[in-house]
């Protein structure tokens, strides 16, 4: 296991300050600085549902017949388009992503079956409801349990427990599933005449906490939120006006970009159906900002339109004098602004994304004066870099990747939704200097770093795709 204790830790923050001789970076939290919030202890009656930890139930509170659940293809026979639109997703891979199967059985390993049900709650709530997870080996699993989000969780939620839960908001799957094969659950305007089967209206269909309910993630045993986008949601201009996640997650990435732009949500027309009337329809590509979808077992087309999305989100910006002279410093700041994402920069797992500035500075004959951000030999971001994500601790104050060791964050700092960061640096410049000054800056994102892959894959780890998010120059002349 990898593990930095809080000493270690303490002198990595020193050393990030260990930039090349005459230059110089500030910032608003530049290099780690302790989170707030402190430690979260152990709760003495941790929560439970009907199934354990998670918070995923059935209307009775009874296990559910797995034959309650319709695989895909029976879906697709009438909404072809849903699942053409589906297909490939982080959603229909929930299950079997090398990734969280690897993290899952290493929970399973070390924290027990009752943690891995608890992961399970999210990413098979088919399984966990009809209580073949944990009990059933892997191998042995149904097809439909391993299937992922099926249709037939979504649209057989029949109600929200979040907010009247232990938690006091969405959370750890805090759903209803209340399955009928003569019945589905739609979001206004979903009771097409054309359907071989009811169709109930569910105004949460629509809203941001339903995609809570699983993106949302609280720490069973503490209580500490290790995935909280709703809450960064929250908090921001886009809940004010009424965006909710699906706005611009069951949108076109153009779409999105122009919902974040106006503030205003872009209805869709379509058919549920091929014979039914065509209405306002959500898209079902449900596109985050995973650009390794390829590799974990998705499809290359929702790789690349989590890669679009993610160079849609930031924009960068070097603000810079209009000349310096020679023999003085050259002081400049690089802004990160997050223009086109309803949440902070980055989100979910943060403890694991990682968010970062390559920067160059360099003469007019190309000679290098200043860099930070370049990755090292390992593939790790160096100390001292301008960098977004955070490092999540266990209560003795060791670093981990492993969620279910995690007691506090020892370092955060996330861009949130519609604001900015910003940094500054300087670069002394010797007398006799002939400009100009050229600054390069790129903005890069990646799902985890090869040492958290290694952690938590082991041989299994891949090479994470490191995504240009957005890039800016500037020059600076150079008078004597």
């Amino acid at each position: 296991m990898f593990r930095i204790s809080t000493l270690h830790l303490a002198v990595l923050l020193i050393l990030a300050a260990g930039l090349p001789i005459g230059c110089t970076h500030t910032g608003e939290e530049s290099a780690a600085v302790p989170a707030k919030g402190g430690v979260a202890k152990r709760l003495e009656n941790p929560p439970r549902g009907a199934f354990g930890y998670s918070l995923v139930a059935s209307e009775t509170g009874a296990p559910l017949d797995v034959e309650d659940f319709a695989p895909y293809d029976d879906c697709a026979d009438c909404h072809e388009r849903q699942w053409e639109e589906m297909e490939g997703s982080i959603h229909t891979i929930a299950h079997t992503d090398p990734l969280y199967r690897n993290t899952a059985e290493l929970a399973r390993k070390e924290a027990g079956e009752e943690i891995y049900a608890y992961c399970s709650g999210c990413h098979s709530p088919q399984g966990v409801t009809t209580g073949l997870i944990p009990s059933t080996p892997e191998s042995e699993l149904p097809e439909v349990v391993k299937a992922g989000i099926l249709c037939d969780v979504c649209h057989q939620v029949s109600r929200l427990t979040g907010t009247a839960g232990p938690w006091g908001e969405p959370g750890n799957a805090s759903l209803v599933l209340s399955p009928d094969e003569e019945r589905k659950f739609g979001p206004p305007g979903g009771d097409d005449a054309a359907a071989d089967h009811g169709v109930e209206t569910r105004e949460f269909l629509d809203r941001s906490e339903f995609c809570a309910s699983c993106h949302t993630i609280i720490h069973p045993l503490n209580g500490l939120r290790l995935e909280h986008t709703y809450g960064e949601w929250k908090k921001s201009i886009y809940a004010e006006k009424g965006i909710e996640c699906q706005d611009c997650h069951m949108r076109s990435v153009a779409d999105a970009v122009k919902v974040a732009e106006t503030l205003e949500p872009i209805a869709v027309l379509g058919r549920s159906e091929p014979s039914g009337t065509e209405r306002e329809i959500h898209p079902h590509q449900l596109v985050g900002g995973n650009s390794n979808l390829e590799v974990l077992g998705g499809s290359a087309a929702h790789a690349s339109m989590a890669e679009d999305r993610l160079k849609s989100s930031a924009r960068l910006e070097i603000e810079v004098p209009s000349a310096v002279r020679a023999g003085a410093g050259l002081e400049f700041d690089v802004v990160v602004h997050n223009v086109a994402a309803g949440h902070s920069l980055p989100t979910s797992l943060t403890e694991l994304r990682e968010m970062w500035v390559a920067l160059e500075v360099r003469a007019e004959d190309h000679r290098l004066l200043f860099q930070s951000g370049q990755l090292e030999r390992d593939g790790e971001i160096p100390e001292g870099a301008m960098r977004f994500g955070a490092i999540a601790g266990d209560a003795e104050g060791n670093v981990t990747y492993k969620p279910w060791e995690v007691s506090q964050f020892l370092w955060k700092r996330l861009v949130p939704a519609r604001g900015a960061a910003r940094d500054s640096f300087r670069v002394d410049l010797p007398v006799g200097f002939s400009g100009p000054v050229h600054i390069a800056a790129k903005l890069f994102y990646r799902s985890a770093s090869p040492r958290a892959l290694a952690s938590l894959m082991g041989d299994e780890a891949f090479e994470p795709k490191q995504v240009e998010m957005a890039s800016a120059e500037a020059a600076v002349a150079v008078r004597e």
